[in-house]
């Protein structure tokens, strides 16, 4: 059984992660708000970031370690 000490933020504790925008919604104006015509997705790789502290999360290295890794560059909140 994996621990669930491991699958979370090893900075802040956090179990929650996001990712860093991929997509784009194209809007038209209704009569009183924007109404969206569609979505699209960038083709661009994302990243995945800590929900709660911010930092940026090592995919290939937490997969491989089957826990969360930070990457060394730091792009989180103060």
């Amino acid at each position: 059984m994996k621990s669930s000490k491991n699958l979370k933020c090893p900075k802040c504790n956090s179990e929650e992660f996001i990712t860093e925008p991929n997509s784009y919604d194209i809007l038209k104006l209704g009569d009183d708000k924007f109404d969206i015509v569609k979505s699209e997705f960038t083709e661009d790789e994302y990243k995945i970031f800590c929900r709660e502290c911010g930092f940026e999360i090592d995919e290939k290295s937490s997969m491989k370690n089957n826990k969360i890794i930070l990457r060394s560059n730091y792009y989180g909140k103060h």
